[in-house]
C-alpha cells in the first residue's frame, strides 16, 4: 500500500471500527473513525478519503444514506460496506452506487485488505 493513503470507517461497533483501524494502519494507511452517520456526513463533506468503510445498520442511519455524497464528491471512490446483512436487498443496493466490496461479519484481516487490494 502507498504512504498517504486515507481511509473513513463509519462503524456503531467501537472494537469493529478499531481493529479495522488496526489492520489498515498496518497497511500504512491512515484512518479516520466515526460511528454514527451524522459526523460522517459532515466528514466526507470536508475531506476526500481513498477508502470508505461503512456498516449498514447504525443507530442514525445506514451506511447507505452516505453514499449518494461520496460518489458526488469521487465517482470512483473505493467503498466497502461491512455488515452481517448481506441478503438481495443489501446486495443490490451496493451493485447500484457501485460499492467496491461487500465485507461481511464477522470477518478477518485477510477479507479486509483483500477489500483494498480490488
Amino acid at each position: 500500500m502507498k504512504e498517504g493513503m486515507t481511509a473513513l470507517i463509519v462503524d456503531d461497533e467501537e472494537d469493529i471500527g478499531l481493529m479495522v483501524s488496526v489492520f489498515l494502519k498496518k497497511a500504512g494507511i491512515k484512518t479516520t473513525y466515526l460511528s454514527r452517520v451524522t459526523p460522517a456526513f459532515k466528514r466526507v463533506e470536508e475531506e476526500t478519503f481513498d477508502f470508505y468503510f461503512l456498516d449498514l445498520n447504525l443507530p442514525d442511519g445506514t451506511g447507505f444514506d452516505l453514499l449518494p455524497t461520496i460518489r458526488q464528491k469521487d465517482a470512483q471512490a473505493k467503498v466497502i460496506i461491512i455488515s452481517a446483512y448481506d441478503g438481495h436487498l443489501e446486495t443490490s443496493k451496493a451493485k447500484e452506487f457501485e460499492v467496491t466490496a461487500f465485507v461481511k461479519k464477522p470477518f478477518t484481516k485477510k477479507d479486509i485488505l483483500e477489500a483494498i487490494e480490488l
